[in-house]
């Protein structure tokens, strides 16, 4: 289990170098987010502006990624890496896992706000790294996630339901674990979600959204705005 985190860099490594020599025409694409604030599944984390580089390799229905997160006011609470491979069926079930990254021993929950304890190496899979496996499915404009944590995450589970409208998406989610202030089930995500793509030149444009988080569990309300290049 603790090979998982290497397993998916070294896949994400071969199947880059593997595509690049089957052809020039190499189907990876790389971006990035500014956001005002990090809000994940109605959490806090990093208590900073962000920038989230991307970078994400697709082939047929499989893609691996890269993502990660870098609070402007630095702090091991605000950095995140994080690797995942996922597969999607053509009837709208996509299937993956995720390995989350954060340079700290443990992430302590206070009032629903992601702290530090200590800081630590890539490597040391038992404290830092969090593994996490995904579903979604999608039935026209509405969506279904559950994702459940299997390492260093005590079995947490997050559901999610959305329902994309012509201009804007609504979303709730449900979690326990690290997610509640309770550790038991809580809605602790509920939001709405406006976005619009701007075009700079006929082959260039990049996209704004805000969203208006709640957090009933911790009495939290989020406003976050997005730009993304």
């Amino acid at each position: 289990m603790k090979k998982i985190p290497l397993i998916l860099f070294s896949l994400f490594l071969l199947v880059d170098v593997a595509g690049q020599e089957e052809s020039p025409n190499v189907p990876l694409t790389f971006g990035a987010d500014l956001v005002n604030r990090y809000i994940f599944r109605g959490l806090d984390f990093g208590s900073s502006p962000a920038i989230q580089p991307s970078l994400v390799f697709s082939t047929g229905n499989f893609t691996l990624g890269a993502w990660g997160s870098y609070a402007f006011v630095t702090s091991p609470a605000g950095i995140e890496a994080d690797l995942y491979a996922f597969y999607s069926f053509d009837f709208g079930l996509s299937v993956g896992i995720t390995d989350y990254y954060f340079p700290s021993e443990r992430l302590k929950i206070d009032q629903n706000v992601i702290l530090p304890v200590r800081s630590g190496k890539y490597f040391d899979y038992a404290h830092h790294h969090y593994l996490e496996l995904n579903a979604t499915q999608s039935l026209g404009s509405f969506r279904l996630n559950a994702n459940y944590g299997f390492l260093n995450l005590d079995h947490a589970v997050y559901l999610e339901a959305g329902y994309a409208l012509k201009w804007a998406d609504l979303f709730v989610g449900a979690g326990n674990g690290l997610y509640s202030l309770s550790g038991k089930f809580n809605v602790v995500n509920v939001g709405i979600k406006a976005s619009r793509e701007v075009a700079l030149t006929k082959d260039y444009s990049f996209s704004l959204s805000s969203s208006l988080i709640l957090n009933p569990n911790a009495e939290q309300i989020h406003l976050v705005f997005c730009l993304s290049l």
